[in-house]
């Protein structure tokens, strides 16, 4: 529906130039040029409307992977292309930082972070469930597991962005894509190794 597309390009646009916290649902809602009732209409406050543009950005992530990532090529192939994908996510300054900033969020507001949590590791999971289409190589026999697993390459992705971002001299481009191969490598050794343990 044009008005959700509507609120949700505004919702983008308002979060990159106020910041998760900070934005206002009626900054927002004016932005788009609909009317507060509007934006209740489709979204049940801001937390909402993140996840829904969370779950477009893994919708566009598929899309881009199914479409780039050869599922029968080699395996140091698939690194190759996967590695672009990672780096076209990381150029992408203002979804990194709304992403970062809502973490920040859940953690200021301890009532909430559990939930927040769960649903974010919840969609961040159907997200990978493309990606492991690609790279089986990443499956975890044990869904705890492959949730930490995913979490802990969430966290070096973010923290690889942020210091790109403060400090691009002390972490150019090119030690970025080093980087990103390294923990991509190292995230696929320590799989096969549980893998090999249960």
């Amino acid at each position: 529906m044009q008005t959700r597309k509507d609120l949700m390009d505004a919702a983008r646009r308002i979060f990159a130039r106020d910041g998760f916290e900070v934005a206002r649902l009626q900054d927002i809602a004016a932005e788009a040029g609909k009317t507060r009732g509007a934006l209740y209409t489709h979204f049940a406050d801001k937390e909402d409307l993140f996840f829904a543009l969370f779950e477009e950005y893994i919708a566009q992530d598929s899309d881009i992977y199914f479409r780039t990532i050869d599922i029968g090529a080699s395996f140091e192939d698939r690194i190759a292309q996967i590695i672009v994908q990672f780096e076209r996510i990381l150029r992408d300054r203002n979804r990194m930082l709304l992403f970062i900033e809502f973490k920040m969020y859940a953690v200021r507001h301890p009532h909430a972070t559990k939930r927040l949590a769960d649903l974010h590791a919840g969609m961040c999971v159907r997200g990978a469930t493309h990606k492991l289409r690609v790279f089986p190589e990443f499956l975890l026999r044990d869904m705890k597991q492959q949730r930490r697993a995913f979490a802990i390459f969430a966290a070096t992705l973010d923290g690889l962005a942020l210091q790109h971002y403060f400090d691009p001299l002390g972490l150019p481009k090119v030690e970025l894509h080093r980087k990103l191969e390294e923990v991509i490598r190292e995230q696929v050794k320590l799989v096969a190794e549980y893998n090999a343990m249960v």
